[in-house]
């Protein structure tokens, strides 16, 4: 079994992607940690923001069964990476928000 060219790229970027979102994490940790950011308030900022992310990739999910249900044709990996890319981003707007809100 070979791969082309597109599939070495997209699995490599698939891997930097997961790699460099993994390091962030955890280096931002760090750096708040040694700032003493990681306190009561990080802690429900974070659980608010995971929260309402989980509800939103709900929402999204419903749409693209409805979506389904009316004849719109979708295949597995691009649904899955709109439901990804709509969770993360759910999850990075509702930490900023809640940053500002809170």
């Amino acid at each position: 079994m070979s791969m082309s060219w597109d599939q070495v790229f997209v699995l490599l970027g698939i891997l930097l992607g997961l790699s460099g979102g993994a390091f962030g994490l955890w280096w931002g940790r760090k750096q708040a940690a040694r700032n003493r950011g990681l306190d009561e308030r990080y802690q429900v900022i974070s659980s608010k923001s995971q929260a309402t992310a989980w509800k939103i990739t709900l929402g999204a999910i419903y749409f693209l069964f409805i979506l389904l249900i009316c004849g719109v044709q979708l295949s597995v990996a691009p649904t899955l990476g709109i439901l990804l890319l709509i969770h993360m981003a759910g999850w990075a707007f509702s930490s900023v928000y809640f940053n500002v809100k809170l």
